[in-house]
């Protein structure tokens, strides 16, 4: 039984070591979740160093634990880096800030009067990140190609039809000149 458990611590600890020469800094697949999980606002409200880590932790013994098909727990992962006092391997790429929406232009007049955006040749695309920050902001009329619509109805009177009633199918315009010959 004692080589069994110490099989298993071995082959454990094999695990161990191969987690801590990991290299989750240069891996892109890791980095992209990781960057979809910082945007996603998990490290949203500035948590303490501590909790940080422990956050990152988590998401490096999920990932390596399947990239690798191992069962690596998270208490096992935390006192190997507390007996080895790893600090986890360089710290994962800065986090990114929220973009700020791309300045819009401001129109410019052209010789005929009317007014255009300097950047007509370009037009301004926002990410879902930038747009959420305009809106949360209150800052929608900022928004490129976004239309203010007013609440309420048009106050003026309605125009008078000046297009004809169209006739159904059945009434047949007969000029006057064949409404003779079928009489006669």
């Amino acid at each position: 039984m004692d080589s069994e458990s110490s099989t298993a611590s071995s082959s454990n600890l094999t695990a161990l070591e191969q987690y801590a020469s990991f290299p989750f800094d240069d891996d892109d697949e890791y980095q992209n979740g990781l960057d979809s999980l910082i945007a996603g606002g998990v490290l949203d409200n500035n948590p303490p160093e501590d909790i940080k880590q422990e956050i990152l932790r988590r998401t490096r013994v999920f990932y390596f634990n399947q990239v690798t098909n191992q069962e690596l727990s998270l208490d096992a992962v935390r006192e190997y880096e507390l007996a080895h006092a790893a600090v986890p391997a360089a710290p994962p790429r800065p986090e990114p800030e929220p973009e700020a929406p791309a300045p819009v232009p401001p129109p410019t007049a052209i010789p005929n009067g009317a007014m255009t955006d300097a950047s007509d040749s370009e037009p301004v695309v926002l990410s879902f990140a930038q747009l959420k920050a305009l809106i949360e902001a209150g800052k929608e009329d900022e928004i490129p190609n976004n239309k203010v619509i007013p609440d309420g109805l048009n106050d003026e009177a309605p125009s008078m039809s000046a297009a004809p009633v169209r006739r159904k199918p059945w009434e047949v315009v007969v000029p006057v000149e064949a409404q003779a010959e079928m009489v006669a």
